[in-house]
């Protein structure tokens, strides 16, 4: 594994590919986050992990169909593409449906929690009103 070959995790900030343990990525609104996390080395207490965030680009599509002429999409960009392949080189390793499905319950999960601190902070502001 030459550094060459992931330029753009070493653009990123990441030194060292082979501490790589795994990676997540989610979409919130139109920006696109990628969590990294690290092997833990002996002597640390919890693993490292680092968040980065990309801009989703936005484009006009023409439709066909009904009034609207145009719809505004978004897709991921170039750059977090590069990212994401890059880190499928480090980490290919193959989920079994149990693995997958573990995974998705964790984001659910994950997901859950989110929205109740949004509907707490909400409720918050409504008492404060």
């Amino acid at each position: 594994m030459s550094k060459v070959q992931f330029e753009t995790l070493k653009e990123m900030g990441i030194e060292n590919v082979k501490d790589i343990e795994k990676y997540s990525s989610r979409i919130e609104g139109d920006i696109d986050i990628l969590k990294v996390y690290f092997h833990r080395h002996s002597g640390e207490w919890f693993a490292k992990s680092k968040k980065y965030k990309f801009k989703r680009f936005q484009k006009s599509l023409k439709v066909n169909e009904g009034t609207v002429k145009y719809r505004t999409v978004t897709e991921p960009s170039a750059y977090f593409l590069r990212a994401v392949a890059e880190l499928d080189q480090l980490v290919a390793v193959e989920r079994k449906t149990e693995d997958k499905k573990a995974l998705l319950l964790e984001e659910v999960e994950h997901l859950e929690k989110v929205m109740q601190r949004k509907i707490d902070d909400i409720r918050r502001q409504i008492e404060e009103l």
